[in-house]
């Protein structure tokens, strides 16, 4: 008997910290290359090989900002059609800063500022976040206070 091959679509895996201070604002990266257009979005990247997507959200955080943080909680994960071509995954999480100070990545980040979440709707609904197809789904779990814990996520052998 001959398997019939399928065709799998290739698929992009990310992360997103949502990192907030002593009164609840949410940290935002600005982002310099102008293909971003200057949008806000929080410390994100893509997962390398042989990664799970915990290990990428702290590899992405040191990288971007120069801080090690400790992940709280899951935030959710949400899945982009990319049409015929590709599918994208992201995983959000909830973390805080461990040690370091925040150091913007130069050629990469402009500034960064916390913002109150009434600041945050309003960078949302003037299209001023960066990648919104990820992150407006995100945003609006954070806000509902949606977390789940970080051990549905589990490393298969």
């Amino acid at each position: 008997m001959v398997e019939e091959m399928r065709e799998r679509l290739p698929v992009s895996v990310s992360v997103a910290v949502f990192i907030t201070n002593k009164e609840g604002k949410l940290l935002l990266l600005k982002q310099t290359a102008e293909s971003k257009g200057g949008k806000w979005g929080p410390p994100a990247g893509g997962m390398h090989p042989h990664e799970n997507p915990i290990e990428t959200a702290k590899r992405e955080t040191k990288e971007e900002i120069g801080v090690e943080v400790n992940l709280i909680d899951l935030v959710g994960i949400n899945t982009v059609d990319r049409g015929d071509e590709a599918t994208g995954i992201g995983f959000t999480f909830r973390g805080e800063i461990l040690s370091g100070e925040i150091r913007v990545r130069d050629g990469e980040i402009t500034d960064y500022r916390f913002f109150t979440p009434e600041e945050v709707k309003i960078l949302m609904e003037t299209d001023m976040f960066y990648k919104p197809e990820y992150n407006k789904l995100a945003i609006e779990d954070w806000l509902k206070g949606e977390s789940y814990p970080l051990d549905v996520i589990k490393r298969l052998v």
